[in-house]
């Protein structure tokens, strides 16, 4: 076969088909969801080569988009997190929170999103926000997102981080500008994004509510289209089921592209468990990054 490529897809004679993570002088780590385990398999080349084809092999997106491995020193052994849970498993954990006083998976989180989403179409939905941007009230504007954000769940933003990123006039109309452009579009492009993304950095909002900050609105003016972006559990949960979404610590596409991919690959099997949109999604990932699970168990075949 011709030479390994990093992130290619291969199929093994008897491990079945992996995703090379890594190829180095005399050796391709390979990752073979059949293992049952989180390493990487180190085979030895140009012996293994003999072995693998990249011919015939279905497409899979689950397995293509898995990029959360680093190298394990201990073992030298690329690996994923030590809990690490495939989509599946994550969804099972996630329907099990149900029992309870909880009516469905999602619980308070998610009725505090939907509150959140009806005080956007109360506060500035239809036409309201284009009206106040339109005669520059930025006043009234940052009131009424301020008494939007008085309703979101906890952990969204830190404390006063939206009152001090919209504390600017100037900066906070552009930033609404820019946000009801992408809004108003049914499928917003990557352009739209950049530019909803480059009036968000220039707010003077705390580091570590600068990703939510950015990507709230418009999760909330449409949560069928959209999805925001918490930075620690959103990537924390995307670690745990294999993605890398490398955050920055300024808001950007490639990272918040790579969150929407993953959640549009999570929602059809969320709606089998009664999820709904994006809101579902969100307390998926939160859950998953802050419910913790046991350490899945070395295992290096």
């Amino acid at each position: 076969m011709s030479s390994l490529q990093s992130g290619s897809l291969v199929r093994h004679a008897s491990l079945g088909v992996g995703k090379v993570v890594a190829v180095e002088p005399g050796a391709a780590h390979i990752f073979f969801p059949s293992s049952g385990g989180r390493f990487a398999a180190k085979l030895r080349l140009p012996n293994a080569a003999a072995l693998l084809t990249t011919e015939g092999i279905t497409a899979d997106a689950w397995l293509a988009g898995l990029s959360s491995f680093t190298l394990d020193a201990e073992s030298g052994r690329y690996a994923l997190t030590a809990t690490w849970l495939t989509p599946t498993e994550a969804i099972e954990r996630y329907a099990a929170s149900a029992k309870g006083a909880d009516p469905k998976p999602g619980g308070e989180r998610a009725v505090r999103w939907r509150a959140a989403h009806d005080a956007w179409v109360k506060e500035l939905g239809g036409g309201t926000a284009e009206r106040l941007a339109g005669e520059a009230d930025a006043p009234e504007l940052v009131r009424r997102a301020l008494k939007i954000a008085a309703t979101l769940p906890p952990g969204v933003l830190e404390e006063g981080a939206l009152a001090a990123a919209l504390s600017v006039p100037a900066s906070t109309l552009v930033f609404f500008s820019a946000l009801l452009e992408l809004v108003a579009l049914p499928v917003p492009g990557k352009a739209r994004f950049e530019k909803l993304f480059a009036a968000a950095a220039v707010l003077p909002a705390p580091p570590a509510s600068r990703w939510a900050v950015a990507t709230l609105f418009p999760f909330l003016a449409r949560p069928d289209r959209h999805l925001v972006l918490v930075q620690k559990p959103a990537s924390d949960a995307a670690a745990r089921l294999g993605r890398d979404l490398g955050c920055t610590p300024t808001p950007g596409w490639e990272p918040y592209g790579a969150l929407r991919s993953l959640a549009t690959e999570l929602l059809e099997p969320l709606k089998a468990i009664g999820g709904q949109d994006f809101v579902d999604v969100e307390c998926f990932l939160y859950a998953t990054a802050t419910k913790r699970a046991p350490p899945k168990a070395r295992r290096k075949s």
